[in-house]
Parts: structure tokens; C-alpha cells; sequence
């Protein structure tokens, strides 16, 4: 299952039904079994409370994510992420693509985290993680978003 919670007053930009079969694909693509998440899509404000809570670095951010699947690999719910729309959009502008891509592309990097991938951790993770995170994106019809 996946759930999609959208802010009052963001709904507009984003189709919930084709971002939900795009992360199913990405689920499918990182777990055997049938697994769950859900996302939920913010502005700035309130995901700055998040990463000062979670994080204690007082600036919004594009995505935080929690992982449920590292305590627990058998737990069909493997995590929750939270974006936020403004940023993404600004993120969007700046890669030269449109809102649906780079919200597509922060998808794929949240998931792999909850997957138990970790950029931050070594060079050798954030590099396997980027290839995993290329393929998800190429199964979902983004082969050229990373310029290579």
C-alpha cells in the first residue's frame, strides 16, 4: 500500500495515481515481498520543524525519510518520507527539468534509504546508492537524468 498525503494548497501540482505506481515499481525493485510507505508532500516551513526535530539543522530540506525496514526486514511498512513541494520545484528549475522529475528523482533517494542505504556513510554507499537509485529511475522511464 502506498499512501500519499498531499498540504492543503499543494494538490494541484502533483498526480497522486501516477506517483504511486511509480514508487510501487520502486518497492518492487528494492524488496522482495509486498511492502508499504507513505509519502507526504509539505513546504518549507514545516519540514524545517522536522529536520530541526529529527536532524537539528534549522533550514528546510528537499526529503527526510524513516526507515522501519532497518529495525525490522520483515515489516511490510518500511517507512515514511517527507518532501517538501517548494523545494523540490526550486530543485526542479535548477536541474532544467520539470516538477515531476525531480520529485521522481528525490522519490527514488528516499526509498533507497528506507531500503537501509546511507550516502553519508561512506563514498563506496553513496556511489552504490546512486547506481541503485539510476536504475529504479531508468525502470521508470528517467534514462537521462543524470548527464554521464
Amino acid at each position: 500500500m502506498i499512501e500519499i498525503v498531499i498540504r492543503e494548497g499543494l494538490e494541484e501540482a502533483i498526480d497522486s495515481s501516477d506517483i504511486e505506481t511509480i514508487l510501487q515499481d520502486f518497492l518492487a525493485h528494492l524488496f522482495e515481498d509486498n511492502r508499504s510507505l507513505s509519502v507526504y508532500l509539505t513546504d518549507d516551513e514545516e519540514i524545517r520543524q522536522f529536520n530541526l526535530k529529527q536532524r537539528g539543522m534549522d533550514r528546510p530540506t528537499d526529503i527526510l525519510s524513516w526507515s522501519y525496514y532497518e529495525e525490522d526486514p520483515e515489516v511490510e511498512w518500511v517507512g515514511d518520507l517527507m518532501l517538501s513541494l517548494p523545494r523540490v520545484q526550486l530543485q526542479a528549475e535548477e536541474n532544467g527539468w520539470d516538477l515531476r522529475t525531480e520529485l521522481v528523482r528525490m522519490l527514488a533517494h528516499g526509498c533507497a534509504h528506507l531500503a537501509g542505504w546511507d550516502h553519508e556513510r561512506s563514498v563506496e554507499e553513496a556511489e552504490a546508492m546512486l547506481k541503485c537509485e539510476k536504475l529504479m529511475l531508468e525502470k521508470a522511464g528517467f534514462e537521462k537524468i543524470y548527464n554521464e
